[in-house]
């Protein structure tokens, strides 16, 4: 069994870069250099798999060292490549990568699960008629690691929301979801594996120096993160219900992120997804993801951690027989 981990130069900052190029620092290779070292030392075979803009290119790498299943695709063209070609990958499929936060809150609000209420829109000229309340928080409707977040992006009045919208719609070029800033604690939880999935250490984000978790708030190091997190076993019990409901209903595989904000009443508000969640560990060079975190407090190493992720999806093909591609 060989896996091949996907890298791409600045996968984890792209949305940022087409704002500003300060503060940004490239981590991806020694990201996937990280997930390599775990999951050799879990027990498996492994290279590294440099995506190119030719997927043709990525098809004949992945063909040449005889890979049998993907790890760290880490984008909707990466994902839709390796389902075209029906190469075994771990992680969310398509079904879930393709859609939009907007789409996710959507589905989440269906099956009356909290999330914050919301609306989209593609430029400031079309900002609609709402009853949404401020403030209001506006982000791009895909994006990662916080791109294209700064403390402007939370609107407490009227008249400032056509501008943040343009920074998302212009710079980003990106439609924005426009939603209700819920006041309280910003939680994160990881859940691995499919069936019966694993729910990590609750994960909670305190801002040292802003008011919500900006791109450079975040990458550069300025959380203060706190795992476990300190709630009452009642209070976990419903964070984790919650997010484990939240993870079956928009069908996520092998692991995935839910953030939250957990209002002054108790209650989870479902804020979005990450299917391409950070996994790095301690490391001198890779940014720490949240994920890495709440495995340490599980007191899993990165071998076990990673390598548990993988059995998940291996376990999850097992009857689709898994074979290198020949042609």
């Amino acid at each position: 069994m060989k896996l091949g981990i996907f890298w791409r130069k600045f996968r984890n900052v792209e949305l940022q870069r087409r704002i500003s190029q300060k503060n940004i620092y490239d981590d991806a290779y020694d990201e996937a250099f990280q997930h390599m070292t775990a999951i050799k030392e879990a027990g498996f075979d492994a290279a590294l798999i440099e995506w190119k803009q030719d997927p043709k290119e990525t098809l004949k790498e992945i063909i040449k060292q005889n890979i049998d299943i993907v790890f760290n695709a880490s984008s909707l063209k990466e994902v839709a490549f390796l389902e075209a070609f029906s190469i075994p990958f771990v992680g969310s499929g398509l079904d879930l990568v393709a859609t939009s936060k907007a789409a996710r809150k959507k589905l989440v609000a269906f099956h009356k699960l909290p999330t914050p209420k919301f609306f989209v829109v593609k430029n400031s000229g079309q900002i609609p008629e709402h009853s949404l309340k401020y403030p209001l928080f506006v982000k791009p409707i895909r994006g990662r690691g916080s791109g294209g977040i700064s403390e402007e992006n939370v609107v407490k009045h009227p008249k400032d929301l056509p501008k943040v919208i343009d920074k998302i719609t212009q710079q980003i070029g990106q439609p924005a979801l426009v939603e209700e800033f819920i006041t309280g604690r910003e939680i994160t939880v990881g859940v691995i594996g499919n069936n019966n999935p694993r729910i990590l250490p609750i994960l909670e984000i305190e801002y040292s120096s802003a008011i919500t978790n900006t791109y450079e708030h975040k990458m550069l190091g300025k959380e203060i993160i706190h795992c476990p997190a300190d709630f009452s076993k009642s209070e976990e019990k419903r964070i984790k219900d919650t997010a484990r409901r939240i993870y079956n209903v928009l069908n996520a595989r092998d692991f995935g992120r839910i953030d939250m904000i957990v209002a002054p009443d108790g209650t989870p508000y479902f804020l979005e997804i990450n299917t391409f969640a950070g996994l790095t560990m301690s490391s001198d060079t890779a940014h720490k993801g949240y994920m890495g975190y709440m495995a340490e407090a599980e007191g899993m190493s990165a071998p076990e951690f990673i390598g548990t992720i993988v059995r998940y999806a291996l376990e999850r093909y097992k009857n689709k027989p898994i074979q290198a591609l020949t042609s």
